[in-house]
């Protein structure tokens, strides 16, 4: 069990970090893959949106499934996605892609530690 909320820990100290990292790294996607800061903007927004769209499927899905699966799964389809796309990303398009996924991965670990 300790091992869990450990893991869940780390993974929220993930999300906490997706979810401000773009204003960091904005000046380096500028120059390396065009992005202004409306699509990066956007692309955070976009994180935002899937977030809060993925609550109720995870609600779902912790009373159904349970915490370890849910987040397990999610957390590396999405997150694990959105980071891969994020890091192979060639423009403004992928990079909300990925922002997109990465929300989608994000979304349980809250609410699986609190369950």
């Amino acid at each position: 069990m300790r091992a869990g909320i450990v893991c869940l820990v780390l993974a929220y100290v993930l999300s906490q970090f997706y979810r401000a990292f773009l204003a960091v790294l904005t000046p380096v996607l500028k120059s390396e893959l065009g992005a202004t800061a409306e699509d990066l903007a956007a692309a955070s927004g976009l994180w935002f949106l899937a977030f809060a769209l993925m609550q109720l499927p995870v609600g779902w899905a912790l009373d159904h499934i349970g915490p370890r699966l849910t987040s397990a799964v999610l957390l590396a389809v999405g997150g694990g996605g959105g980071a891969l796309v994020f890091a192979t990303a060639q423009g403004p398009g992928a990079i909300s892609l990925a922002m997109a996924l990465i929300g989608v991965g994000c979304a349980p670990v809250l609410m699986a530690a609190y369950y």
